[in-house]
């Protein structure tokens, strides 16, 4: 792919150029994955779920707790907080 640019707003924002968006099938609302590389700004596309249950599932059976009932403390909690973004044991 050819080298794009876009220019900075005041507030620090960035439009993807379109031929971005389309090789990354971007659309209105999806989340990217931003992170930094040496002096570079790496934007990934959004994972899609089959490859976020695997991850999961992989932590799972690192930590021994595939195919268990999750109990109050075993950590899961707190590590769907960090996936979501949302307390799971927070009231509604």
């Amino acid at each position: 792919m050819d080298v794009m640019y876009a220019t900075m707003t005041s507030k620090g924002q960035i439009t993807l150029p379109a031929a971005a968006r389309r090789a990354l099938g971007l659309h209105k609302g999806h989340r990217v994955e931003i992170r930094i590389e040496g002096e570079s700004i790496v934007i990934d596309a959004p994972r899609d779920l089959h490859a976020v249950r695997a991850k999961i599932r992989e932590e799972a059976e690192d930590r021994g707790t595939w195919n268990r009932v999750p109990v109050s403390g075993d950590g899961w909690a707190a590590r769907v907080e960090e996936l979501t973004g949302e307390d799971p044991r927070a009231d509604d």
